[in-house]
């Protein structure tokens, strides 16, 4: 990694270096460096206490390089949440066992650190200015219309294949009701008359969705958005607007109740 940092110090002070590995332009080398690094600079301070980042400005700059690229950034660049979320899953799977300490100590403090992620959904999008580009609002939208079916079987799966520490919810009627009000909002954010307002404001200040049990609708809610996946299921940016939405939507069931 050092030496790394300092043939991209090398390249970046060139007269017009640029930010890429080989200067101004995305290239193929980048696309090579990107799927590893991508997942050291995530789950490595989790996994191993080390920090990629740390003390190398030039990979630093790269990074940044990367991050406001939009081919990569938009599309298929993973995400902080769902690379510590998988951080846990991939030590279950690889680890060697879980009667393992250092293993068990890894999936704790891995389920711990996306936990404290997911409490920032909300937040996180609204201080991080993340951008409303409809569509990006239309992306989320529409992963959530077409997918209705196996998002509402999945976040009521009693038996889970993986991620089996998210808890689910229950009642397969209430989870059908309030991933249709969600994706409805976004519907209405990227379409309707409301389409000046954020997805945010719209979950914030819509009539909410009346359901037999709100404990359990957020509960569901509360599962889709822990169990997002970026890039496997939409876009960083769209991924990042659906969990804001489901979270609100979900802070709003549990205060009813």
């Amino acid at each position: 990694l050092n030496e790394l940092d300092a043939a991209l110090g090398i390249q970046q002070q060139k007269k017009g270096g640029g930010g890429f590995r080989l200067g101004k332009d995305f290239s193929g080398l980048d696309a090579i460096m990107i799927p590893t690094l991508e997942r050291w600079r995530y789950q490595l301070p989790i996994t191993e206490n080390f920090d990629i980042l740390k003390d190398r400005e030039h990979l630093q700059k790269w990074f940044q390089t990367m991050d406001s690229f939009p081919a990569y950034a938009d599309r298929v660049s993973g995400d902080e949440y769902s690379w510590t979320a998988t951080s846990s899953m991939f030590l279950r799977y690889f680890g060697g066992g879980e009667d393992r300490p250092n293993v068990a100590e890894g999936i704790k403090r891995a389920d711990a650190a996306a936990k404290d992620l997911a409490n920032t959904f909300v937040s996180g999008y609204k201080s991080r200015g993340i951008r409303e580009d409809k569509k990006f609002v239309l992306e989320a939208a529409s992963k959530l219309i077409s997918n209705h079916n196996a998002v509402v079987d999945d976040c009521v799966m009693q038996e889970p294949l993986s991620q089996k520490h998210i808890e689910r919810a229950a009642n397969r009627g209430v989870a059908d009701a309030v991933l249709r009000y969600a994706a409805s909002v976004l519907v209405l954010s990227a379409t309707g008359k409301d389409s000046m307002l954020s997805p945010i404001d719209i979950a914030e200040s819509s009539p909410l969705v009346e359901i037999s049990d709100t404990s359990q609708g957020a509960l569901a809610l509360r599962a889709v958005a822990n169990r997002l996946c970026v890039p496997r299921d939409m876009g960083a940016p769209s991924a990042s607007i659906m969990r804001g939405v489901l979270s609100v939507i979900a802070n709003r069931l549990d205060a009813s109740a």
